[in-house]
């Protein structure tokens, strides 16, 4: 009687700790885009892109500049990858800035972490730092707030593509974001507001073109 006791004991504890942590599993996605279709995207704004061909290659452009809506300041265009919430992560893609090289701030964006419209990380990719701008932030239930730590390299100084890395972990909150040079990252954050959540890219208010995105990392079911 006691050892059939024990068992149930073991079980209902089992069933306790199986459903009260998330499920992770090791996920590796890729998309290059030379179907011709952004199938495996779900943008903000979907009108806002497409996918071009140019030089004999397919990349996803974002055609028409976003802009920031609500009350809340916060990025006007990106795209996310549907059905994925990840939470350590390492994401490569290349990325360019399509708008003028003289405009002050012009940029890319890098989503993640994405729970909602109004609470997920980003990092600004730009030609100009300041608190805003080449800069790693946070959108919580209000205006963007900046977390980086440390110095911010500008490296979009021209309309090429850029060869970028996003490293998010978790349990110490780093977020590291390279851009070209892989070895040293051109800007840092510790955080663990958000600790899971969709990965995307995009661009706060210009235009800008994306290719090649890979995600290695754990998702959470």
């Amino acid at each position: 009687m006691m050892k059939g006791k024990i068992i149930i004991f073991f079980i209902i504890l089992i069933v306790f700790f199986t459903n009260s942590f998330p499920q992770l599993e090791l996920k590796k996605f890729f998309d290059d885009f030379e179907n011709g279709t952004a199938k495996n995207w779900e943008p903000n704004n979907p009108q806002n892109w497409e996918v071009i061909k140019e030089n004999n290659n397919y990349y996803y452009h974002l055609k028409t500049p976003g802009q920031s809506e609500g009350a809340i300041r916060k990025p006007g265009a990106f795209s996310l990858i549907k059905d994925l919430n990840f939470t350590d992560f390492t994401m490569t893609l290349k990325g360019r800035c399509l708008r003028s090289v003289e405009t002050r701030g012009r940029d890319i964006i890098l989503v993640f972490c994405y729970q909602d419209q109004t609470h997920f990380y980003y990092a600004h990719l730009s030609n100009y730092h300041d608190d805003v701008h080449n800069s790693i932030l946070i959108v919580n239930g209000q205006d963007r707030k900046l977390i980086l730590t440390g110095e911010s390299i500008p490296r979009l100084t021209d309309k090429k593509f850029h060869d970028i890395r996003l490293r998010r972990d978790t349990e110490s909150g780093l977020i590291e974001v390279y851009v070209d040079d892989f070895e040293f990252p051109i800007m840092t954050a510790v955080d663990k507001t958000f600790n899971w959540g969709r990965i995307g890219m995009g661009s706060f208010d210009d235009t800008a073109g994306f290719d090649d995105v890979k995600v290695v990392g754990r998702t959470k079911r």
